[in-house]
């Protein structure tokens, strides 16, 4: 009796030891932000520390097939517990859906400005159903040693930005690194633009109805676009967006115009550069810089661990969580309450001040066709010399007008 007492509590003892002190919900995060990996790691990891019972693995898809990986998984009633979501319409075409968990009531948003929760906001039930993430700005970066090789300085105006251009293609040095094959990145190209041109006041008259896409401002900031092409790439029409990140980190390209959210690689590559807001139209004029909602964080309403989930979102939704953003992802977070510790992001969100909507994300991405199909077809188009600037502003005032 004695013995089979002992191989009883030898056997009860290496189960205990061999069992876990806790149980652990094990929760599944997707992501489009491959190159935001490491620093999501970091992040997760601080939020585990306090969270010894939930853990959490990080999986970033390829940006172009996020939103079609992440729908087909949901309509099979899969996909992950925890959700990066992208914002405005394509946040709502899964929240209409009822993929998402509304986060009214579960989760303190109360440290977000009402701008952003707009963002996040389905607009049929006036729910948000992500903590909104981080804003970016379109900068445009200049390569600091060739513009002190050919002794240029940043420019202020447009005439200035055309003349350094100009200075710049005689030295037989590229201007700008952009093209146009991929569509969204000369979108974002005009976000630093055609802001300066069409006015502070536009998109609150476009949005209202008040005035069109043909209006005269808007054609004329599209002129403007049309002004890079001798500036751009040979071949821009080819030229993607890793060959325009390949010609600005190897420093065959003098400028840049793209997000904040470049900032990070331009630093891994060594790059000696330096940003600035898009070229005021004339002296003295405002320079504004086109801002939006990058996206937010989400849980799956299917998600088996729904409670586990909404504890990480609700971190999200921390002072303490925006800090780290800032620190490790150098964005600018929509929490408030963060202070920014790298100069850049400081002198971002001092641009910041002089902010303008990044216009078809922010308001014509609800109807099919979007706004950003429209503009950058257009775009492609008008640097090209296909249409003309009426010719692009007409063809997206008459698909705004139709779209459902």
């Amino acid at each position: 009796m004695k013995h089979h007492l002992t191989r009883a509590l030898v056997a009860a003892t290496a189960l205990a030891v061999a069992a876990p002190v806790f149980a652990q919900t094990e929760l599944n995060f997707w992501s489009w932000r491959q190159e935001d990996a490491a620093a999501y790691g970091e992040i997760i990891a601080a939020f585990e520390e306090s969270h010894p019972d939930i853990k959490i693995t990080y999986t970033a898809h390829e940006a172009k097939a996020y939103n079609t990986i992440l729908t087909t998984a949901m309509a099979g009633g899969s996909g992950p517990d925890i959700i990066h979501t992208r914002a405005y319409g394509s946040l709502e075409s899964i929240s209409g859906a009822g993929y998402l968990e509304p986060l009214d009531g579960q989760v303190d948003l109360s440290n977000i400005p009402e701008t952003l929760l707009r963002g996040t906001t389905l607009r049929s039930d006036g729910k948000v159903y992500s903590v909104p993430f981080a804003t970016q700005t379109v900068l445009v970066y200049y390569n600091k040693d060739i513009f002190d090789a050919n002794g240029v300085t940043p420019p202020e105006t447009w005439d200035e930005f055309m003349a350094v251009s100009q200075k710049l293609k005689d030295a037989g040095v590229t201007p700008l690194a952009n093209g146009t094959a991929d569509g969204w990145t000369i979108e974002v190209a005009s976000g630093a633009i055609m802001p300066n041109f069409y006015g502070e006041t536009f998109f609150n008259e476009v949005t209202s109805g008040a005035k069109t896409f043909d209006d005269p401002r808007y054609v004329t900031a599209l002129e403007r676009m049309a002004d890079l092409a001798p500036y751009m790439p040979v071949g821009f029409e080819g030229v993607d967006y890793a060959t325009m990140k390949a010609l600005f980190t190897s420093g065959s390209a003098a400028m840049f115009i793209g997000g904040s959210w470049e900032i990070p690689a331009w630093r891994d590559a060594g790059l000696n550069f330096g940003f600035m807001p898009g070229p005021a139209a004339e002296a003295g004029g405002t320079r504004m810089v086109a801002t939006w909602l990058d996206g937010g964080y989400a849980v799956n309403a299917a998600s088996p661990n729904k409670e586990a989930a909404l504890e990480f979102i609700r971190f999200t939704a921390t002072s303490g969580f925006a800090q780290m953003l800032a620190d490790k992802l150098n964005n600018v977070p929509a929490v408030q309450g963060a202070t920014p510790n790298d100069k850049s992001l400081a002198e971002i969100i001092k641009l910041q001040e002089n902010q303008t909507p990044y216009i078809m994300l922010v308001a014509f991405r609800f109807n099919k066709p979007t706004g950003s199909t429209l503009l950058q077809d257009g775009l492609q188009q008008l640097l090209t010399g296909a249409k003309s600037a009426a010719e692009v502003a007409q063809s997206v005032a008459a698909g705004i007008a139709s779209a459902e």
